[in-house]
């Protein structure tokens, strides 16, 4: 396998994430300096700061977001807990790839695998009565098209995803695997 058969993508700064971390680093600012009562500060700065400095680390933490190479498709977790979060679908299992957008998050765009009804539960996925509640919950914030899509399901937030790179390593890994964008 060769450097260019292989699609990656990682968390890295775009002018979203810069924005963010700006505008919280701006309200941090704001909350240490204004003349506020205790608690309006506490809040501010467990709002602005620390999710700031969380912004800030998953952005320039640089670990994989998507992999696309000869084993399947890695769909990296959350910065902060990246290796409990992260699921890896083998090409076994990929019946296609979708991209969606989520319509209550001002058009977030989505990325799935879709796999077969009886494929077993991805790795870490509750599957008890609270777990189906948060799949269904999931399914229902995200607007993925197929309940099937949100175990292995990431946002496309804090990375980019070049439709042409990620299409042609499927092509070449997966000649069967269909790609449906419908964003």
């Amino acid at each position: 396998m060769t450097p260019s058969d292989v699609y990656e993508e990682r968390y890295g700064p775009n002018p979203k994430t810069i924005l963010v971390i700006a505008g919280s680093l701006l309200f941090t600012a704001a909350m240490l300096l204004l003349p506020l009562d205790a608690l309006t500060r506490i809040l501010g700065l467990a709002l602005f700061g620390v999710g700031g400095v969380i912004m800030a680390i998953g952005t320039f933490s640089r670990k994989v977001a998507l992999r696309v190479d000869d084993t399947g498709i890695t769909l990296g977790g959350s910065p902060l807990r990246h290796a409990a979060t992260t699921v890896h679908v083998p090409w076994a299992e990929v019946q296609a790839v979708v991209l969606w957008r989520q319509k209550t998050a001002h058009n977030l765009p989505w990325i799935g695998v879709l796999r077969p009804h009886d494929a077993p539960p991805m790795r870490g996925t509750p599957t008890g009565p609270a777990g189906k509640l948060m799949a269904g919950f999931g399914y229902a914030v995200s607007g993925a098209p197929d309940p099937r899509l949100i175990a292995a399901g990431r946002a496309i937030n804090g990375w980019r995803l070049d439709l042409d790179r990620l299409a042609a390593a499927i092509h070449h890994h997966a000649p069967g695997v269909e790609v449906r964008d419908l964003r």
